[in-house]
């Protein structure tokens, strides 16, 4: 193992990891705004006896994966890290830059400049770990702000409602305050635990290896625009309707429509659970067919999407029973509309996973359906 680390392979995948991990903890605590208000967050875990601050969080992963890495590949010799590759074709694709270009290199780049123009004239392993760095960048200190926050959240509610329990608190004043938001919390934090793993952690063992990022800047495009920063822009265009937590006066419609939102979200984090360290977004890590996929391709999508329209009902009927039909048409069509994002970040997902030889096509071949069994 020790002469392992004397390698020069050693050297190349450790040291370029450690360098990608600063220059991105440099961006997003000093040049980036918008992630020094993310890591600067507080939450308050009553559970784990106080607050934690997601910029000491960031630290402390940051010491674990220096020291981790260290028998992680002395561990795995053959791997190549993605930052190793990445730096590497930048090295080749600077060489390449003396000399003129051939006929077939241009054909190359022009064709490339169809999916990401950043990435034209790189290798296809330089391009894939070029968007897999990209990829762990962007989501990583995303979900695990999300993570914490739903954590803190689920912790506060289920004390709320030990404490309503013992104050009286039943039927619907106890699920109002706190019982829903308790169910709700520990529904994201589920999900988000696991996409925060998937995004932090590639080990052979586990079977979750990132062997394919989407190339395409559609599906960039897509997906992105249901994530901040970016889904301010799209909010702007079309405007957000739908309610966490609708309320009706009638109790049993209230209970109907908020256990059927709760019972959708499991779904959402069920499907999650059953892709488990493999959870993340625009990556092919090995097709799941399992859980939740083995009836539906996208079950996450047609559940949170559900729920969407579950929780506009009551801003839906307060527009139709004041007779406003300008509003209503429009958050009709607000809804409609990150529906059918969400439909297109379906497609692009499949177009991604069709690119390789995965095995995918034989799976949709089996689960026909991508949102609903027998419908669609």
């Amino acid at each position: 193992m020790f002469a392992r680390i004397l390698t020069r392979r050693f050297a190349a995948n450790y040291l370029s990891t450690l360098a990608f991990i600063g220059l991105s903890y440099w961006i997003i605590s000093d040049l980036s705004e918008w992630h020094r208000n993310l890591i600067n967050a507080q939450w308050l875990l009553p559970a784990f006896g106080g607050a934690l601050r997601i910029h000491t969080l960031m630290h402390v992963l940051i010491g674990v994966y220096v020291i981790a890495l260290i028998p992680f590949y002395a561990r795995y010799p053959w791997l190549h890290s993605k930052a190793s590759t990445f730096l590497q074709g930048l090295w080749f694709a600077a060489r390449r830059l003396r000399r003129p270009p051939s006929r077939a290199r241009l054909a190359c780049i022009a064709r490339d400049r169809m999916r990401l123009p950043l990435l034209a004239g790189f290798s296809p392993a330089t391009k894939q770990a070029a968007l897999a760095l990209l990829l762990k960048f962007f989501f990583a200190p995303l979900m695990i702000n999300w993570c914490l926050a739903h954590a803190g959240d689920m912790t506060g509610s289920i004390a709320q409602v030990v404490d309503g329990w013992k104050q009286g608190q039943r039927g619907r004043m106890l699920f109002d305050s706190s019982l829903f938001w308790a169910c709700f919390q520990a529904i994201l934090f589920v999900d988000t635990f696991l996409f925060t793993i998937g995004y932090i952690l590639e080990v052979p063992a586990l079977r979750n290896r990132i062997r394919s990022v989407d190339p395409t800047f559609l599906g960039w495009f897509i997906c992105l625009a249901c994530y901040p920063p970016f889904n301010g822009i799209t909010d702007h265009f079309f405007e957000w309707q739908s309610n966490d937590f609708p309320q009706f006066q009638s109790d049993t419609l209230h209970f109907i429509a908020n256990i059927s939102l709760l019972l959708l979200m499991a779904i959402y984090s069920w499907a999650s659970v059953a892709l488990g360290f493999k959870a993340s977004n625009l990556t092919n890590r090995g097709i799941i067919a399992r859980g939740p996929y083995a009836a539906v391709r996208h079950p996450a999508y047609a559940a949170k999407n559900l729920a969407w329209w579950i929780g506009a009902f009551p801003t839906l009927y307060v527009l139709w029973s004041t007779d406003n039909m300008k509003g209503l048409g429009y958050a009709l069509f607000s809804l409609t509309c990150w529906s059918l994002i969400y439909a297109f970040r379906a497609i692009t997902e499949e177009r991604h996973l069709l690119m390789g030889d995965n095995g995918y096509a034989e799976y949709m071949a089996r689960v026909r359906w991508r949102f609903v069994p027998k419908v669609f």
